[in-house]
Order: C-alpha cells, then sequence, then structure tokens
C-alpha cells in the first residue's frame, strides 16, 4: 500500500509540473517588433471604400512636441485642431492626407508591433501622445497615393518625409 501511495504522489507532481511549465512557456512567448528607423509603409491602413486597405506612412512621434494635429492645422491655416483631413497640393496634384488617431492606429496598424527608439520621460512629453503617427493619402479620384502601384508614390513620400522631418525638428 506504501508504494502505491508514492507512485501516486510522484505522478500528481511530476503532472502539475509539467502544466505549470507548458502555461509559463504560451503565456511567456517573446513577440518580435520592429523599430521605425525613419518611416515604414504599412498595407493594411483605413478603408476607404470597397473594403481596400490604404497603404499608411509610419513614424515615430517626437513626443516633446505638440500633438500632428496642432502642427498641421497651424501648417494648413485651419482653425480646427480635431480635423483629421487635410487637402494638400503635392507636385500641382490635389491630394487628401488623412492622419490617424490613436484608435484607428490600434485598429488597422497597432502600437504593439513597433518598439520605440526614442523613450522620452513623462515630464518632457507634450501631453499624452502616441508614440507612433501614421498618414495615408489618397487623391481626388481616390487613388492610393502610397501604394506600390501608383504614379504619385513617390512624389507622396517626398512630399510625407519632408512633412514627418518638419514636424519632429519641431521646437
Amino acid at each position: 500500500m506504501f508504494h502505491v501511495e508514492r507512485i501516486v504522489k510522484t505522478t500528481l507532481s511530476k503532472a502539475i509540473l509539467f502544466a505549470c511549465v507548458g502555461l509559463f512557456l504560451s503565456c511567456g512567448g517573446a513577440r518580435s517588433t520592429v523599430q521605425i528607423t525613419d518611416y515604414l509603409l504599412v498595407n493594411n491602413g483605413i478603408e476607404l471604400q470597397k473594403n481596400i486597405p490604404l497603404t499608411a506612412f509610419v513614424f515615430e512621434n517626437n513626443q516633446k512636441n505638440p500633438p500632428i494635429e496642432k502642427f498641421l492645422s497651424l501648417k494648413f491655416k485651419n482653425s480646427n485642431y480635431f480635423d483629421k483631413e487635410f487637402w494638400v497640393i503635392i507636385q500641382g496634384n490635389k491630394c487628401k492626407l488623412i492622419v490617424y488617431d490613436a484608435a484607428e492606429f490600434e485598429k488597422y496598424i497597432g502600437s504593439s508591433n513597433y518598439a520605440q527608439i526614442n523613450q522620452e520621460p513623462e515630464n518632457a512629453k507634450y501631453g499624452n501622445q502616441p508614440k507612433f503617427i501614421a498618414f495615408s493619402v489618397v487623391s481626388s479620384t481616390n487613388e492610393d497615393c502610397l501604394s506600390d502601384q501608383s504614379l504619385f508614390q513617390q512624389l507622396t513620400l517626398s512630399y510625407l518625409k519632408k512633412l514627418k522631418d518638419d514636424y519632429c525638428n519641431n521646437q
């Protein structure tokens, strides 16, 4: 009888140990994240028409600056800081610049997929700003200007890089 109890106790403790190790390994798996050094084009952005996602231009936010919406409102002389869409002229072509808010960024792109390079202490940040900013650009005919098939891609990228640099270097 004594010998049978010992085998049951040993088997039970091994089973508990195996379950704990399995649970730990399944929950503690490492996720790979991407660091965005300059910018990144992401293909699963906001959907405008026909459930076709737009390409998004994503970059790391300089959280010491005022919010991007305020910067864009001042740059484009718009009195409303809550606007998310701005009409811009890129090399003579009228395009709509779409700014992702925090909820849209999480829904379509997800900040957990990216790691910040420049960490700022809480007291150096300007308000409660997102870690990353995303734009999409469509032409006046609703063409995705950042897609690989677009003839406007290089012009739009040049425009957005300059806009990003203006914002990030704005003190």
